[in-house]
């Protein structure tokens, strides 16, 4: 089992993630940085979204707790069917984005059997694909985000290796309202504390009843309403190869465009795909080397961060909070370990200045938490997983915390309380 992973899979088969830290229960059988609203959300019929309760954090982005054992997954498998009656996670797009295919990496990065080991991790929902920072257009169409993971046994349980796939599911603008008074619905079903910090869901993770149960099938309707082959529109990864013996990150993808599935470039160059490496506590080394947004690579260097001035580290900082700011930056304007890394370099570089983070100038603020507590990604260099699992681990970072927050302010302005 362990030559199917990265250096961290093949540790964590052997360990179950116990060296991580701590562990989720496994479930049994318009200042600049303020979230925003739409300038044109008075003049759109939004539409009906049914009666108003309020939703949080753990309402739009539901992080799952880890499976008891194999083969009783809390939500989906990758393989399960949708609505439509198609694959969550298509056989074809599936083996496209693991394929050697490139200078970089000219082997798969991972063996054929992990997609049939899939299983949902996290839902994210959000009322468009965020092409552009700011507020989504009134009239875009929404996104089902999934997260998916192998999941697999290990000594002491079944665990999550460090791989994991993003597919992204278009929800038509029309079914926006109906998608929101399910989301509502959703969260008014469970009587557990859903408020504060992201976190592995309250509902899920709760002891088993017949209100958890009932709570589960009702996010497995709502997944499978929206998800399937018909719908999906992007598929990523970010894994550990196989081929490497170092701990190192592949990240590609494929989306639709005018039909057919491309290659996705990776932001900056022409290149498709990108090689992450850790080479310091925390560094990382990455090919094609990427400075998008300005300081995103004085951040990422340790050395180039220690030998910098002053007034350069902190706009290295800024560069950081800038990345994890949906009001300033996109998936679209910033390359992939931006995101990914800015969790953990943040609180390093920072740490050492003896600057709390939350001093930073440009970073992102809401009224609701922004506290990345509920994961472990902080203090996590040896993983880029931004949200899911390392192990038995939860990682949550603070870009999707932000963004989670932003669609709770869009919502709540798109569809105000009476």
């Amino acid at each position: 089992m362990s030559a199917r992973f990265g250096v961290l899979g093949a540790l964590f088969v052997a360990a179950s993630g116990g060296a991580c830290g701590s562990s989720s229960s496994p479930i049994e059988p318009l200042e600049p940085g303020d979230g925003g609203t739409s300038p044109d959300a008075a003049a759109h019929d939004a539409g009906d979204a049914g009666p108003f309760h309020p939703l949080d954090m753990n309402d739009v982005t539901i992080l799952a707790p880890l499976p008891a054992r194999l083969g009783a997954p809390v939500l989906v498998k990758g393989t399960d069917a949708a609505d439509d009656g198609m694959p969550f996670v298509p056989r074809a797009l599936f083996d496209r984005v693991v394929a050697g295919s490139s200078a970089t990496f000219d082997q798969a990065i991972l063996p054929p059997d992990v997609h049939a080991e899939l299983e949902l991790v996290a839902v994210r929902f959000d009322l468009c694909d965020r092409p552009a920072p700011g507020v989504c257009p009134a009239a875009d169409d929404g996104r089902l985000r999934l997260v998916f993971q192998p999941i697999v046994e290990a000594s002491r349980g079944v665990i999550a290796p460090d791989v994991g796939f993003h597919a992204f599911y278009t929800i038509a603008n029309t079914e926006i309202p109906v998608a929101v008074a399910s989301l509502r619905d959703l969260a008014k079903s469970t009587t557990m504390a859903r408020g504060g910090a992201l976190r592995v869901s309250p509902a899920l993770a709760a002891p088993a009843s017949p209100e958890r149960e009932a709570y589960a099938t009702k996010l497995r309707a709502f997944v499978k309403r929206y998800g399937g082959e018909s719908r999906i529109v992007r598929l990523t990864v970010n894994a550990q190869p196989i081929v490497f013996s170092q701990i190192r990150w592949a990240f590609r993808g494929v989306e639709k465009k005018s039909g057919a599935f491309v290659d996705m470039k990776i932001f900056g160059s022409d290149a498709t795909d990108e090689s992450v490496i850790l080479n310091g506590d925390p560094a990382y080394e990455v090919t094609p080397a990427t400075d998008a947004p300005p300081g995103l690579a004085g951040a990422l260097s340790k050395a180039a961060f220690d030998g910098a001035t002053d007034a350069q580290k902190r706009a290295y900082l800024a560069a950081l909070a800038a990345i994890d700011n949906p009001m300033t930056h996109s998936a679209e304007t910033v390359a992939c370990v931006g995101c990914h890394a800015s969790t953990v370099i943040m609180h390093a570089r920072a740490s050492g200045m003896f600057l709390d983070p939350l001093s930073v100038p440009g970073r992102y603020t809401s009224k609701w938490d922004l506290s990345i507590a509920g994961g472990e990604s902080r203090d996590a260099a040896q993983t880029l997983r931004a949200l899911g699992y390392l192990g038995t681990t939860p990682m949550i970072s603070q870009r999707v915390v932000n963004d989670t927050a932003q669609v709770l302010a869009e919502i709540e302005a798109r569809y105000p309380p009476p």
